[in-house]
Parts: structure tokens; C-alpha cells; sequence
């Protein structure tokens, strides 16, 4: 009998054993016909004296404990509508802004606030034990207090600054990679091959359409699942909250939940690419995919084809790499430590200039927590906004989602192949350029509201026409009516959900969400489409992407002192 053990590239401590693992680090990459049994995965043989009841429990439940870590993950990123908006929305009325308390910045700040009030204090009576103290040696205090107060206001609000365009560049990168997505998806939706109906249908009739070929259909499927691959490899780059899915564990789920084919993870694990570059290779992909299939005649296009092909791959690639740049050099160590020497210092000197000029006890504590909410809270937002994804600070709110992103990209990757899944006008139509193009050729300020009634009423004629010559019985009435009111109570509900959909979201919730769960059960053309798990949209459940990261690395340390022990 034989067990299956996984583990971590990154421990914080390195059992005895583990110097097979780094000393076979390039195995993993280039891999050979001998590999160690503590090679990344464990194979623990037991011998036949040792029963299965006799197996511990304990690395059960870690097991099972780390895959429901990473599907948890893997449940936001094959989802197609956010449950959430990309960042904590706001309501403009004064008294919901004063209400609120998790990410303010009182919240981050009191305990700071509280040390230098007792600071004050402390200063208060050591002035009243020695007076002597405030006469002669601190005379002219508050005036270089009150220069420093200025050099830090002016440093500390160009650094908030600084931080807050870090902060919207790295939200604007993102939206430009998912735009650039978006473009090469449409770019090779408008370029696939289609099929044209038969040229004795009627041009005018709804069914007379043109759709894609069945071979060009499946690369369009293939290409948006590399899309998706590409897109989720890349934030588990960028983010810790989605880092598992670059361990072996996590490649090897992705295969598990239809988002990778044993060949393509066999290829991205063995490859010289570096895990957090993967990214790059699934790009590639795309790139070489969408030309094979131009070459192959299943997309229409010449030489501009393929120099808009390489254009986009080539823009995708730069705003990938533009995100790493900005998350490796957010800030100089010398500026923000400048500025935090310049927060402390003018904050624990206030109560020496506050009551060497006589201020009162109360006073000067109040004075103190103002300005340490104002200067050392402002300072705490300036850093927070140099961590835009939250892999830093612990217990920071109102991060970028992740998961909205990557919903939004999913989305985006079908979205352009599904607008024109038909065509209402057939390429036969406009090559002869006849009377069939004049049932497309519409008024340009449209019909007014008279000839609008005049064609109702005409409808509603020729509809009475038919009903009698066709003699229905009075209970098929009764079923048309049925019918009517199920179609009026949909539209109601969907007039309702369009309604209330906030301004500038790609999907409508109630709606394009329900649709959603219903298409991820497909599996005639793309098996990455998997069932999603609806969850509570609270803000108050979201787990920090820095405990989830710590929790994987602790269960995977544990699996790896589990696994060294039995082959012990």
C-alpha cells in the first residue's frame, strides 16, 4: 500500500531529510530517470505488516485540509460573475461614512493613539515633579516643533500621494491586461471561420443565421481556457491570497478541476520557466494556437492578422510585466523610513511643546490623539495603498479583489465568441447587395410613435387572423395565456435586476450570475467549465490572503514532517 504526500518549496524550518529536496530542485525542472522518494512528492510505502487502520489519521485531515485550501481558491477563479465589486463601495451620505469602522482610520490607528496619551500623561506629571524642567532649557521648543510640523506636513502629504498613484497604477494595470484579454479574444472571435445557411432560406427569417464552424468554435474554447490559465497564473504571481496554486499541490488541482490537461501540466512543471513565470509559457500558447489555426484555415486574415495577433500578445505581456516591476519597486527604504522618523518624532515630541507652553492636561491629550490620528494615520493609509493585493499587512481591508478580477476576466474570455455566435446578416445577403439588405436598412431617427402604433396594430390583426382560420380551442387559449403571464413575470424580474445592477458592472447580478452557474456545468466543448459554489457575499467572512497563505505553508510543513517521519 502506498500513500500519496505533498510539501512546500518554502519551509520555515527544514526537517532532517530535506536537503534531497534542494539538492534535487533542478530535477523538478529537468527531470531524470532516478528521482528520490522526498522529491517534492512523498511516496510513503508501508510493508504489509502495517494495516490500514494503523495509518495515521492526523495526515488525513491534513491532506484534506490543504486540497480544500486550494479549492477554495479555485472556486472564486472558475467562477464568471464577481460576487463582489472590485474594491469596498461607499455610500456618499456623511452618516454612512461616519458609521463605518473596519479599514478607517481609527480603526488602524487608536492603538497608536492610545500609547502617546499615556505618553502625554506621563510627560504632564513629570513637568509637574520638576518644574524646573519647562524654564530655561525647553524655552523656544514649540517654534522648532513647529518647523518640523511643517517639513513632515509637506513630505508626509507628497508621499500619500506617491503611494495613492502606486495604488491606481496597479489597479489600472489590471484593467489593461483584462482590456488587452479582451481585445484578443474579440480580434480572433471576428476572424474564426463560420458557416453560412443554405441560400434557399429566407434571408429575413430569424433563424437565417451564420455561426461558427465547429473547428474554429473549439479553438475559440481552447484559447479562452487559456486565457483564463493565463490570467489566474499571473495573480498567483502577483498575490499571496492565490500563491498555492503554483505548488505542486495546486498545479496538480488545477488538472483535477478542468482547468489544465495532464500534457500541459507535465509541461509546465518540467519546464526551465520559473514557477512564478509560468504565466509567460500558457501566453505563448495562445500566441502560437491562434496562428497554427490561421495557418491551418480556420481563421480568415493575412499579414494584418498576424501583426495585430502579435501586437496584442505583445501588450499583454508588457502589462504583466509592468505589474512586477511596480510590486518590486514601490518605495525606496530611505523615503518611507525618512518619513515614518518624521510621523514618530513630531507625535512623541508634541506633549514636551504642548506642555512646556502651559496647555493643560486635557489638552494636550486630546491634542495628541488628534494628530496621531491625522499624521500617523495618514502614514499607515500611505502604506497601505503601497500594498494594493494586501500580501503584507495582515490585518488590512478594502484590498483589490482578486477573485472580481479574475471573474471578470472569465467572463471577458467567452464574452466576445458568444456576441457573435450568429450573425443576423448572412454573408450571401451582403455579397448581392439586393432588396434582402433593405429588411436590415432601418430608419436613422426611427419610427415615430404613431407609425409605431400603426405597425402594432397591424400585428395584432394579422395575429387575430390566424388565430381564427386556425379554429384553436378554447383551452389552448387558456395555455397561450399561461404563457404570456410566465413571459411577463420574467420580464419583470429581469426589468428588476437591470435595474438594480450598480453603474459599471459587466454583468447583472440576479441574472448573468444564475446563467453562470448554470453554464459551468457544460462540458460539451470546454471541460474547465466546473460547477461553482455559491458563498455569503460578507464582507465581515473574507479571509485575509496573507492567513491563507500562512495556513497552506503550515499544513504543508506538516504533511512534510508527516511524510519524513514513515519513510523514517
Amino acid at each position: 500500500m502506498s500513500s500519496r504526500w505533498v510539501s512546500t518549496s518554502t519551509l520555515p524550518s527544514t526537517p532532517t531529510g530535506a536537503c534531497s529536496v534542494i539538492a534535487n530542485k533542478q530535477q523538478r525542472r529537468r527531470p531524470s530517470a532516478s528521482t528520490s522518494h522526498l522529491h517534492m512528492t512523498f511516496e510513503v510505502s508501508s510493508s504489509p505488516a502495517i494495516a490500514d487502520s494503523e495509518q495515521p489519521s492526523k495526515i488525513t485531515s491534513i491532506t484534506a485540509t490543504t486540497e480544500q485550501l486550494i479549492d477554495s481558491i479555485l472556486d472564486e477563479c472558475l467562477r464568471y460573475s464577481a460576487r463582489r465589486p472590485i474594491m469596498r463601495q461607499f455610500d456618499p451620505a456623511s452618516r454612512f461614512i461616519w458609521r463605518q469602522w473596519r479599514g478607517t482610520v481609527v480603526a488602524e490607528t487608536w492603538k497608536s493613539a492610545a500609547k502617546h496619551a499615556i505618553w502625554a500623561v506621563a510627560v504632564f506629571f513629570l513637568f509637574q515633579k520638576y518644574p524646573r524642567c519647562t524654564v530655561g532649557v525647553l524655552d523656544g521648543f514649540h517654534r522648532v516643533w513647529g518647523e518640523l510640523l511643517a517639513v513632515t506636513t509637506f513630505t508626509l502629504t507628497f508621499f500619500v500621494n506617491e503611494s495613492y498613484n502606486c495604488w491606481r497604477n496597479c489597479l489600472s494595470i489590471c484593467y489593461n491586461l483584462q482590456g488587452r484579454m479582451n481585445d484578443f479574444s474579440m480580434a480572433l472571435a471576428g476572424c474564426a471561420k463560420r458557416v453560412e445557411p443554405s441560400e434557399t432560406c429566407d434571408p429575413n427569417a430569424v433563424e437565417t443565421t451564420s455561426k461558427f464552424t465547429p473547428a474554429a468554435r473549439k479553438i475559440l474554447m481552447i484559447i479562452s481556457r487559456y486565457i483564463r490559465v493565463f490570467n489566474i497564473l499571473s495573480y498567483a504571481s502577483f498575490t499571496r491570497s492565490h500563491r498555492p496554486l503554483l505548488t505542486p499541490q495546486g498545479m496538480r488541482r488545477m488538472v483535477n478541476r478542468g482547468l489544465l490537461t495532464e500534457k500541459e501540466h507535465s509541461i509546465l512543471i518540467n519546464s526551465r520557466v520559473s514557477a512564478t513565470a509560468r504565466h509567460n509559457e500558457v501566453l505563448m500558447w495562445m500566441f502560437r494556437t491562434a496562428m497554427d489555426a490561421r495557418n491551418s484555415g480556420h481563421f480568415d486574415g493575412g499579414f494584418g492578422f498576424e501583426q495585430n495577433t502579435l501586437l496584442r500578445v505583445q501588450e499583454i505581456r508588457a502589462q504583466g510585466n509592468y505589474m512586477e516591476c511596480i510590486l518590486q519597486g514601490r518605495m525606496p527604504v530611505g523615503y518611507i523610513n525618512f518619513v515614518q522618523v518624521l510621523v514618530d518624532t513630531i507625535s512623541w515630541m508634541y506633549p514636551i511643546m504642548a506642555f512646556s507652553s502651559g496647555q493643560s492636561l486635557q489638552m494636550g491629550v486630546v491634542g495628541v490623539v488628534v494628530l496621531t490620528f491625522s499624521y500617523q494615520g495618514l502614514f499607515d493609509l500611505a502604506k497601505r495603498f503601497l500594498d494594493p493585493f494586501r500580501n503584507d499587512f495582515r490585518n488590512a481591508h478594502d484590498p483589490i479583489r482578486v477573485d472580481t478580477l479574475i471573474a471578470e476576466t472569465n467572463a471577458g474570455s467567452r464574452r466576445w465568441m458568444f456576441g457573435l455566435e450568429e450573425m443576423p446578416i448572412p454573408l450571401k445577403v451582403i455579397q448581392d447587395g439586393g432588396t434582402d439588405l433593405d429588411f436590415f436598412n432601418l430608419p436613422d431617427e426611427g419610427y415615430t410613435v404613431e407609425e409605431a402604433a400603426q405597425k402594432t396594430k397591424a400585428e395584432e390583426m394579422e395575429n387575430a387572423a390566424a388565430m381564427s382560420l386556425s379554429q384553436i380551442p378554447a383551452i389552448a387559449d387558456e395555455i397561450k395565456f399561461e404563457d404570456e403571464q410566465q413571459v411577463l413575470e420574467e420580464e419583470f424580474e429581469e426589468t428588476q435586476a437591470i435595474m438594480s445592477a450598480p453603474p459599471g458592472y459587466t454583468f447583472v447580478p440576479g441574472l448573468d450570475d444564475v446563467e453562470a452557474e448554470d453554464e459551468c456545468t457544460m462540458s460539451d466543448t470546454d471541460e474547465s467549465l466546473q460547477p461553482c459554489e455559491e458563498e455569503k457575499d460578507n464582507d465581515e467572512g473574507d479571509q485575509p490572503p496573507s492567513q491563507v497563505f500562512d495556513q497552506f505553508l503550515e499544513t504543508a510543513t506538516e504533511e512534510y514532517e508527516e511524510a519524513i517521519r514513515e519513510e523514517g
